[in-house]
């Protein structure tokens, strides 16, 4: 008995090793029918990528990405909103990056309110240092309702 499941137990490693030691072609995946709002965005995960976060908030689409990998210190970040899938460019929008307090380290804020730049609003943030920062991002549009939203990033 201890045989037979030292058996299964050593083809279920090769297995899954198998599974996921083999490369992926991303390059053909459809990533326009994934939900990017509960992916992992990590800089650890994506080391040479930029940041993207795709989010539905109260009818409205929303893209929170930045060209170049984010890192510790100053970055740019663009949110694209939009409704109907047109551009929405009479919204006002602020974000805030926020670590909350560890033993050892303060807790740590950073806010930006966003210039239109063509029809994305674009943030300089700057984050002090590497690790988990969440966001939460408002914009008011023209009827003067405040949307909501919020993600993280990982430095």
């Amino acid at each position: 008995m201890k045989k037979i499941s030292a058996v299964v137990l050593g083809l279920s490693l090769f297995a899954s090793g198998a599974l996921f030691g083999a490369d992926m072609d991303h390059s053909k995946m459809d990533h326009s029918k994934m939900d990017h709002s509960k992916m992992n965005h990590s800089s650890n995960s994506m080391s040479n990528s930029a940041y993207m976060n795709k989010i539905q908030i109260d009818g409205y689409s929303v893209v929170v990405s930045s060209e170049k990998p984010l890192v510790s210190g100053s970055n740019i970040l663009h949110v694209k909103l939009q409704k109907d899938a047109k551009p929405l460019t009479d919204a006002k929008a602020k974000i805030k990056f926020f670590m909350p307090e560890m033993p050892g380290m303060p807790y740590m804020e950073y806010k930006a309110n966003g210039v239109l730049v063509g029809d994305k609003f674009e943030f300089e943030i700057n984050l002090g240092m590497g690790g988990t920062w969440q966001y939460q991002l408002q914009f008011k549009t023209s009827d003067e309702k405040v949307h909501k939203t919020r993600g993280s990033v990982n430095i």
